[in-house]
């Protein structure tokens, strides 16, 4: 970029400034620093031209340092913000996803209710398993022989559950 040399003039004391910045820049930047300069200098009749400036460039520097401060406090911020923006972005998905996965759930508890009509064939069971049939002839169970042991015939031995876990003699 091209340097431009610009000629100041703030109080009556006159210098030349090299700046990579434009000339309107520069000339209102020396305008400002003028502008300070003169106001100290109003304010307090005794403040001579050199102690102005120097309260000028205090003024300044503290400017320039709570605005940094300032700066660094709105980043962090911006940074937080945008941490919990993601955050929030996360968990909206995820729930949406969930949501996805509970309306499917849903379906396929709807198509298991109404008889297996079910709108998506993809979520429908494979065919059942053959059932395990058995072959052979079923009896009822007899009643014991010993009806003094058991109670009355037919009713099943009250105690016999529990003695069920004793241990026994042998018998």
């Amino acid at each position: 970029m091209n340097k431009n040399r610009i000629r100041l003039n703030i109080c009556g004391a006159e210098c030349t400034i090299t700046s990579e910045d434009s000339e309107n820049y520069v000339l209102s930047l020396g305008n400002e620093v003028e502008e300070s300069i003169k106001d100290i200098m109003d304010k307090n009749d005794r403040v001579s031209l050199t102690l102005a400036a120097i309260l000028a460039a205090l003024n300044f520097c503290d400017e320039s340092h709570k605005s940094v401060a300032t700066a660094d406090n709105l980043r962090s911020q911006i940074k937080d913000y945008l941490e919990d923006s993601s955050r929030s972005r996360l968990e909206a998905d995820e729930a949406r996803r969930e949501i996805e996965r509970m309306k499917r759930e849903i379906q396929t508890l709807r198509a298991r209710l109404s008889g297996g009509d079910s709108a998506e064939p993809a979520a429908a069971p494979a065919r059942p398993a053959a059932p395990n049939v058995q072959t052979g002839t079923y009896s009822r169970p007899q009643t014991p022989a010993h009806p003094a042991k058991t109670g009355a015939p037919g009713k099943p031995d009250q105690d016999g559950f529990m003695s069920f876990f004793e241990k026994k003699d042998s018998d």
